[in-house]
């Protein structure tokens, strides 16, 4: 029998002909779905400061707004995976979907701050389409390929990251109400999508054949299934928490910032967020799987957090509303690059019947980044800044420090995985050759 987490690209692709799945119709149908979601969540971005001046609210509140969402995501993240695993990614998947449709509805007709409030929990409880649709690909992709397909979501995320902002941008100069409403509108394409294109890639019959050679292989002495949780697993969903964290700081906190340091309108805004999708779309649909192939994904790793660190200690400075659009560019590249190659490696550390869990548990530790995060970025922003002694740090200074202690501690950890680790990236090598057991 083999174990397949060992087989090839041939050899996956014949295996899933058994479960009639395509695994390229199967990722552009992904891709399309991703873009669609990604571009109703990144036409409300814009709105933030128009919204929160609508309700009188501070930043801190604003805060509060985006860490609601993230804070429900967390609790019901490893459900929605979970669900997945036991009775496909299709049915989970759509439930997701109708969720978030209805919440941007709510969201769009909202009377007072308290109801956008619950428009943004109640996406939240149905935020599981990222840790599903990841599952999903693990699904139909070999450890060798996995990084760089998992890197094609970000095709469709930046996609909806260029417009969508464009579009918030410009037409919440009219009313904040209307992206929103087009958000919900957009949704039930992408229910479409999943209902009539997307093929199941856990049915009955594939779940119970995993779980009968999960059982013949931990009947063979030394085979026994991983915990979810193992100490592998651990290490790189903390590299996931610092990461988003370190980002998240920026990307939650950068509209408020562009408002209030720069006098920015809701179509500048709208349009510096686009200029970071298209260089997202660069990075992560040209130029990684090339500097994958170059660099190798250990080193690019490095590279992109070394970038990162280098980014947030030059963003307190930037005293010009221009200089954002050239520093926006590394920022970018730190993105593109750590989080599908973290993710990728956290898909080597479990098996095949428990990538949903794993995947649940990585948009958990995700959503903990995306709470704590916008809070202390939006503190920083309402307090102005700190006094230590002689020194006086603003409140851009304290975000950008802040991230370039995080990412230093994330270098550590980093350090630390590949040393304990040292035949993560060795592995590639041995996957191109089956072995039969």
């Amino acid at each position: 029998m083999a174990d397949r987490k060992y087989l090839n690209k041939e050899e996956q692709a014949e295996y899933l002909k058994k479960y009639n799945i395509n695994a390229n119709r199967a990722m552009f149908t992904i891709i399309l779905s991703i873009l669609v979601d990604v571009l109703g969540y990144s036409m409300v971005l814009p709105l933030l400061p128009e919204i929160g001046q609508s309700f009188g609210a501070p930043e801190f509140l604003i805060g509060i707004l985006i860490a609601s969402n993230a804070f429900t995501a967390l609790i019901f993240g490893p459900i929605w995976g979970k669900l997945s695993d036991n009775y496909g990614r299709k049915k989970t998947l759509l439930i997701s979907q109708i969720g978030t449709g209805v919440s941007f509805l709510i969201l769009a007709l909202s009377p007072n701050f308290w109801v956008i409030l619950f428009a943004r929990i109640l996406d939240g409880v149905f935020g599981g389409q990222i840790p599903i649709i990841r599952a999903y690909i693990a699904d139909i992709t070999t450890p060798k390929t996995r990084s760089q397909e998992m890197s094609k979501i970000m095709v469709g995320h930046t996609i909806g990251m260029i417009v969508g902002p464009l579009i918030g941008g410009f037409l919440g100069i009219l009313s904040w109400r209307y992206p929103p409403l087009m958000a919900s509108s957009l949704s039930i394409v992408t229910i479409l999508l999943t209902l009539k294109v997307l093929v199941e890639s856990m049915p009955r019959e594939r779940i119970n054949d995993i779980k009968a050679d999960k059982m013949a292989l931990q009947a063979i002495p030394g085979n026994n299934k991983r915990r979810v949780l193992n100490r592998e697993v651990l290490i790189r969903l903390l590299q996931i928490f610092l990461v988003f964290t370190m980002t998240v700081m920026l990307n939650s906190s950068l509209s408020l910032i562009l408002d209030k340091r720069y006098g920015a309108d809701t179509a500048m805004i709208g349009l510096i967020i686009a200029v970071a999708g298209v260089a997202l779309l660069v990075y992560a649909g040209i130029l990684l799987k090339p500097l994958i192939q170059k660099l190798g994904e250990k080193r690019l790793i490095f590279v992109g957090a070394f970038i990162l660190i280098l980014t947030f200690a030059i963003i307190p400075y930037l005293t010009e509303v221009w200089m954002i659009f050239i520093i926006i560019l590394p920022f970018v590249f730190g993105m593109a690059a750590l989080p599908p190659l973290i993710q990728t490696n956290l898909t080597r550390a479990v098996d095949a019947d428990q990538q949903g869990e794993v995947s649940g548990w990585t948009t958990n530790f995700q959503s903990i980044a995306q709470i704590i995060a916008p809070l202390i970025a939006t503190w920083y922003l309402q307090i102005n800044g700190i006094s230590i002694g002689f020194l006086y740090l603003d409140s851009y200074q304290l975000i950008g420090y802040t991230a370039v202690i995080i990412g230093i501690v994330m270098v550590i950890i980093l350090l630390i995985d590949f040393r304990i680790h040292p035949k993560l990236y060795a592995k590639e090598v041995e996957i191109e050759q089956p072995i039969i057991e």
